[in-house]
């Protein structure tokens, strides 16, 4: 079985599995070849976040699938966790967790950068309130619509502020 089709089964068997309407899965990924050989990883969140002890049950449920369907000639290693705050933002459901979080957002277009405090999300689109400087002004807000497919990579900024 190629890591494609085992990754299709595992999406398909949590996404029946789910113990919460409020958990989703953000991404899987089997690795097979010399380096991460049997080494699968599997992304979980919430609408309201998931918890360590969320995360082990997927894992013991998730094992337990692993095990009977076979997959791998050699043992494997199960992660199941949180994207993390490291982590890219690609499902709406991530997205419309984070409204009013401020976003990093890395644009197509010449690699440029975008930072603002997410809005709203709908129909593929985010909405960024962005700070515009003005020469010798202060800066004043300005709403930015972005289309998803525009969009390289979107990550929640943390402010110590």
């Amino acid at each position: 079985m190629t890591s494609t089709q085992i990754q299709e089964s595992l999406e398909l068997f949590l996404n029946q599995n789910l113990d919460s309407e409020n958990h989703f899965l953000v991404k899987v990924n089997v690795g097979l070849g010399k380096v991460k050989e049997g080494k699968v990883q599997v992304l979980m969140d919430s609408d309201i976040g998931i918890t360590i002890e969320e995360c082990a049950v997927y894992s013991r449920k998730l094992s337990k699938f692993l095990d009977e369907a076979d997959f791998f000639e050699h043992a494997y290693t199960l992660e199941v966790a949180s994207p993390g705050l490291d982590f890219p933002l690609s499902s709406e459901r991530q997205f419309l967790k984070n409204i009013n979080r401020k976003l990093l957002v890395e644009l197509k277009e010449k690699g440029q950068i975008v930072e603002g405090k997410l809005i709203a999300f709908q129909k593929n689109e985010l909405q960024l309130e962005i700070e515009e400087k003005l020469k010798g002004k202060k800066a004043q807000l300005k709403l930015v619509e972005i289309l998803l497919e525009n969009i390289v990579k979107a990550k929640v900024t943390v402010s110590f502020k």
